[in-house]
């Protein structure tokens, strides 16, 4: 087989894998994982716009004003015009919002984990730095 066909297929299954154990994972608290992304991105940095938290997004491709409103609806983001700019929109997390990053922090904890014992550091650095070479392109 081709190796850069190899590492494609590869990288894809990987995915996957990951995705699913962290579904599994998140099923308890009753959100997704992509819900779980935007709710540690916004944990991490807020407030954000929409579009601000659709450029961090990496496994939405979608419009995030549709999972924005799903997050608002389930009372984990407030929603509100920019102060800077009344076109845009501002996502914050509520207090359930911020409750619910706590819990997904914990919920991925033995996922983490178990990716700790399939490599090691200098082996999790060359892939990702591989990895991001591939990402730069894009």
């Amino acid at each position: 087989m081709d190796q850069v066909l190899e590492f494609v297929l590869a990288v894809k299954a990987a995915h996957r894998e990951i995705n699913r154990r962290f579904s599994e994972a998140l099923k308890p608290l009753g959100i997704t994982v992509v819900q779980a992304e935007a709710i540690l991105i916004l944990a991490d940095d807020q407030p954000l716009t929409l579009g601000e938290l659709g450029s961090r997004l990496i496994a939405e491709t979608g419009n995030p004003s549709r999972l924005a409103d799903r997050l608002h609806t389930a009372g984990l983001v407030h929603r509100r015009p920019s102060l800077n700019d009344r076109r845009h929109v501002e996502l914050t997390l509520t207090r359930h919002g911020r409750e619910m990053a706590t819990r997904i922090q914990q919920a991925r904890r033995p996922l983490l984990d178990w990716g700790r014992t399939l490599l090691d550091d200098s082996q999790f650095t060359a892939a990702t730095t591989a990895l991001h070479r591939v990402r730069e392109q894009s």
